[in-house]
C-alpha cells in the first residue's frame, strides 16, 4: 500500500499545476499578447514553460482567439490532464517549446500560443535595440527584408542577441548578412527602406593586418561592406540636405571604381586564387536603383556578402559561439539552443574551443613587447613556434589549410635585402604568404579569445569555455614595421 500512496507533495504539485493553468485561461489570449509586447523575450520564454495552457494552437493571421468555444475545450484538456499527467506534460510542453521558439512563423498556419506570444515579445524588443543603434534600420525596415527571396538576406549576431535577451550592449553594430547573388537587392532595400548610404569596404571585419592574407584562415564571407544612415552623415555637412543628398548619389557613381582599386590594392592575392576581376561582387545597386556614397561617411551596419553560392543562413556556421547565430530574416526568428540562450548561456564551436584552448596555453607574450618594436620575422616565429604546439593538441583542425601551404612554400627571406628589392622583403609576395599566414592566425586566435572575453563581460556564461587566466596577454602583430 505505502507503494501507491501519494505523498503529500506530489498533492501539492498537482493542486499548484491545476491551479495555474485555470489562472492563465482566465485572462484571454490577447491580453498575454500584450503582456508580451512590454517583458523581455527570457521572462516569455520561461512562462511559456510554466503551464500547458499556452500550447494550444492560434491563427497567425490575426490576433489569437479568446471565443467561448477554444476556452471550454482548453478547460476540458486541462482537466483531463490535472493531476496524474501533469508531470508528462510539463516534459512534452518543454520539448515542444525548444523545437516550436525555432521558427516564430509569421504565414497563415496555426502555432501555439507560446510561439506567437514569443514572437510578439522578440519583436518587440529587436524594435527597441535597433531604435537605439541609429543605423537607419527600423524594425518596419528589418521586417520589408521578409519581401527578399528566402535565404538572401537575415540580421544576426550582437543585435539579435541583445533582442533576445532584452538587453542593451551600447548600441551594437547591425550586422546584415547576404548572399552574392541578393547583394544588389539588399543595396537598394539599405537605400530606398532605410534611407542608407555606402561608406567603403570594411576589410578590416574579418582580415587584422594584411588585407591580402584575408583567407589565412578559410572564411565563407567575401568581403564586408559599411553602409551608414544618411540622417546620421547629413549632420555633418555644412550645406543643404538636398545638396548633399545629390551629391552622394554623383559620388555613387564612382563607387565601382573605389571598389576596383580595392580589391587590386589590397585584396588580390593571386598565390591564393583571389581574383580581384570578379565582376559578381561590383559594388552596385539592382537595376535602376542609385547608390549614395560617401568615402568620408561612417555607419553602424556591417552589410557582409557570402562567397558565390551560399546562403545568409550558410554564413553563420562561422560564429564562434552559438548564440551569436541567432537570427531574424524578415519573417522568421531562428534563435539556437533556445533553453540556453534565454537563460543567457551558449556553447563555442568545437573546433575553435580546442584551438583556443591550446593557443591560450602555448602562447607567452614577450616580455616589454609593447615598448619594442618587434620585426614581422620575429612576430612569424613567435607565432610558428605557438602554432606548432597547437597543431600537436588538435592535429585535425579544419583551419590548417593555408599555413600548410605556407609549410610548403621556400623560404626566400633575406635580412640583407634593400626595402625596395622584389624579392627578400615582405613586399614580396612569397615571403608574405609564408611568414604572414602565422601571423594572420595569431590574430584570429586573438580576436576569438577578445571576443570571448567580450561576450562573458556582457554576462554571457560560455558553458565550455576553454580556461584563460585572468593575467593571460594578447595583442595582434603586425606585418609592418
Amino acid at each position: 500500500m505505502d507503494g501507491k500512496r501519494k505523498s503529500h507533495d506530489d498533492d501539492d504539485v498537482y493542486i499548484t499545476v491545476g491551479t495555474s493553468a485555470n489562472l492563465f485561461a482566465s485572462l484571454p489570449d490577447t491580453t498575454w499578447e500584450h503582456v508580451a509586447s512590454f517583458a523581455n523575450p527570457p521572462d516569455v520564454y520561461s512562462l511559456s514553460l510554466s503551464s500547458i495552457h499556452f500550447f494550444h494552437e492560434v491563427a497567425t493571421n490575426k490576433p489569437p482567439s479568446s471565443s467561448k468555444k477554444s476556452s471550454s475545450s482548453n478547460t476540458a484538456a486541462k482537466k483531463s490532464n490535472n493531476g496524474r499527467r501533469s508531470k508528462r506534460l510539463a516534459a512534452a510542453a518543454a520539448a515542444t517549446a525548444a523545437s516550436e521558439k525555432n521558427d516564430a512563423s509569421s504565414s497563415d498556419d496555426k502555432q501555439v500560443l507560446a510561439t506567437s506570444l514569443l514572437r510578439t515579445s522578440l519583436l518587440s524588443s529587436l524594435g527597441n535595440v535597433l531604435e537605439k543603434s541609429k543605423s537607419g534600420i527600423t524594425l518596419d525596415v528589418a521586417m520589408k527584408m521578409g519581401e527578399l527571396a528566402e535565404g538572401s538576406v537575415l540580421i544576426a549576431g550582437s543585435t539579435l542577441v541583445a533582442a533576445v535577451l532584452g538587453r542593451d550592449f551600447d548600441s551594437p553594430d547591425v550586422d546584415v548578412y547576404c548572399s552574392a547573388k541578393a547583394a544588389p537587392e539588399v543595396r537598394t532595400w539599405l537605400v530606398e527602406q532605410a534611407d542608407c548610404m555606402f561608406v567603403g569596404i570594411n576589410d578590416g571585419y574579418i582580415d587584422f593586418v594584411d588585407n591580402r592574407l584575408l583567407y589565412a584562415v578559410d572564411t565563407k564571407i567575401h568581403h564586408v561592406e559599411s553602409w551608414g544612415a544618411f540622417a546620421e552623415n547629413h549632420e555633418y555637412w555644412l550645406g543643404e540636405e538636398a545638396d548633399y543628398r545629390q551629391r552622394t548619389i554623383q559620388w555613387g557613381k564612382g563607387a565601382p571604381n573605389y571598389a576596383s582599386w580595392k580589391w587590386t590594392e589590397t585584396m588580390s592575392f593571386p598565390l591564393l586564387g583571389l581574383d580581384a576581376t570578379n565582376r559578381v561582387y561590383d559594388i552596385k545597386p539592382k537595376p535602376g536603383g542609385h547608390l549614395p556614397f560617401d568615402f568620408h561617411g561612417t555607419g553602424e551596419i556591417d552589410l557582409i556578402i557570402g562567397q558565390v553560392g551560399l546562403s545568409a543562413s550558410d554564413l553563420l556556421d562561422g560564429f564562434d559561439l552559438e548564440i551569436c547565430k541567432a537570427s531574424f530574416d524578415g519573417k522568421k526568428f531562428h534563435i539556437p539552443d533556445p533553453h540556453l540562450t534565454f537563460t543567457a548561456k551558449t556553447k563555442m564551436e568545437p573546433n575553435r574551443q580546442a584551438v583556443v584552448g591550446s593557443y591560450t596555453t602555448h602562447y607567452r607574450e614577450p616580455e616589454g613587447y609593447l615598448e619594442r618594436k618587434l620585426d614581422p620575422i620575429e612576430f612569424s616565429r613567435l607565432a610558428s613556434s605557438t602554432i606548432s604546439a597547437v597543431r600537436r593538441d588538435v592535429p585535425n583542425s579544419p583551419f590548417y589549410r593555408l599555413l600548410r601551404v605556407a609549410d610548403w612554400l621556400p623560404d626566400r627571406y633575406n635580412p640583407n635585402a634593400d626595402i625596395f628589392d622584389l624579392q627578400g622583403t615582405f613586399q614580396d609576395p612569397l615571403v608574405k604568404l609564408k611568414h604572414g599566414a602565422p601571423i594572420q592566425f595569431h590574430n584570429w586566435c586573438c580576436k576569438l579569445v577578445l571576443r570571448l572575453r567580450k561576450y562573458q563581460k556582457r554576462g554571457i556564461e560560455v558553458v565550455d569555455a576553454p580556461t584563460i587566466a585572468d593575467d593571460f596577454r594578447i595583442n595582434m602583430f603586425s606585418l609592418m614595421w
